[in-house]
């Protein structure tokens, strides 16, 4: 009767609330991809700097940081409907300033990337809070990987086709559709019933104040596996750049690494269920790496798609390092940890940024790609290393 008891239905997991919350996820992160895909193109066309560039993330980086905390609360809040709407409707003006006011000038650049910054955290605390409230811990892993077929596939499509809206039609073309999917995603927060079981379990009886909206005790593993951010900061800023400056067709390369990321992305979220998510983390974390490198060199088109590839699977490691907490945590601390989590990212993207920036001005793109690289390796070190102490956070284990 036990094992019957532990049985999970198909039905029971994809209810119809999950579905439209992973709906929400999808449409909200095709809007931000898109608009990703081309600004820092439209930026440097316009005459911003790469120094710029590089200064704006890391500002973009702080405003984030500073949102974390009181964006943890907010997702563990009672006022989840309000706070998904007004953040999604932020994030998307936000784009709009950026690649508009942003791209008149260097000053200009840095402030309106200070403003996404702000918007891109609430968002990336708030969404993926609720969305994890609604699944269940022993096939979280499978979850997200289905959904990772979605986002994958979507996030390389839509970056395509953001860059061909952009080169065809211009900026605010290609702005304007970006936003049509936030619209989307906020009609659908319409249609979510917010007094589902799942949510109510997951909510914490009293609201955390700003300043509580992390939670210490994950902190170190947090930082720890959030090293590769440097690497992550070099690709997710420089690779269209480096691709306009080589003369590379990235549009068509993006349709081709949707095919392969959409799968990939599926089986390293799954594994999180069946193997400990140490050894699925080493392996992106390599993935990323070499794929680095590889990209740092490449002049050719067939080069600069293995790298591709590469950096698009290995960029997979943060849903695998958010799987592997979720699992641990208690189902009340899933804002708090999410939010502690990007929290130590934001804190080593504030030196990822100007440093990638500066090194790019200085040495040019293959040694910075080399030397980035060399923050992934040294992750998947430690990870070999020390890997079951850092996972195993107070004694607690994952159900992988």
């Amino acid at each position: 009767m036990a094992e019957q008891k532990e049985k999970i239905k198909l039905k029971d997991i994809f209810n119809r609330n999950l579905i439209l919350i992973l709906l929400i996820q999808l449409f909200a992160d095709m809007s931000n991809n898109m608009a990703n895909s081309f600004i820092n193109m439209g930026a440097k066309a316009a005459g911003v700097g790469v120094a710029a560039i590089g200064i704006a993330a890391s500002a973009y980086a702080i405003a984030g940081m500073i949102m974390r905390m009181p964006a943890g609360s907010l997702a563990s809040s009672d006022k989840k409907k309000m706070a998904l709407i007004g953040t999604l409707i932020f994030r998307a003006a936000a784009h709009f300033i950026l690649g508009t006011f942003g791209v008149r000038g260097d000053m200009n650049f840095i402030v309106a990337r200070t403003l996404y910054g702000a918007a891109w955290s609430t968002v990336g605390i708030v969404l993926p809070a609720v969305v994890a409230m609604m699944m269940d811990k022993k096939v979280m892993g499978t979850t997200y990987a289905i959904l990772a077929i979605f986002q994958q596939f979507s996030k390389q499509m839509v970056r395509a086709l953001g860059v061909k809206l952009y080169q065809d039609y211009g900026m605010v073309t290609a702005l304007v559709a970006a936003i049509s999917f936030a619209v989307v995603a906020v009609v659908l927060v319409m249609f979510l019933d917010f007094n589902d079981p799942r949510i109510i379990a997951a909510t914490p009886k009293k609201r955390p104040s700003g300043l509580k909206g992390i939670n210490l005790k994950y902190v170190p593993i947090c930082l720890i596996l959030s090293i590769a951010v440097f690497t992550w900061t070099l690709c997710n800023q420089y690779n269209n750049v480096l691709a306009q400056d080589r003369n590379i067709d990235l549009a068509s390369i993006l349709v081709i690494t949707s095919v392969v990321s959409s799968v990939t992305g599926f089986c390293s979220s799954a594994l999180c269920d069946l193997i400990h998510p140490k050894y699925v983390l080493m392996a992106l974390y390599v993935c990323l790496g070499v794929g680095t490198v590889i990209l740092g060199g490449a002049d050719t088109y067939n080069m600069f798609l293995i790298g591709e590839i590469l950096c698009t699977v290995g960029m997979s490691y943060s849903k695998a390092i958010s799987i592997f907490l979720y699992k641990t945590c208690d189902e009340t601390e899933k804002a708090m940890v999410h939010a502690t989590n990007y929290l130590m990212t934001d804190i080593l993207n504030i030196c990822a940024g100007t440093l990638v920036g500066t090194l790019l001005a200085k040495t040019g793109y293959t040694m910075t790609y080399t030397v980035m690289a060399f923050f992934t390796f040294a992750t998947a070190v430690i990870l070999l290393l020390f890997g079951t102490r850092l996972m195993n956070i107070n004694g607690s284990k994952a159900e992988a």
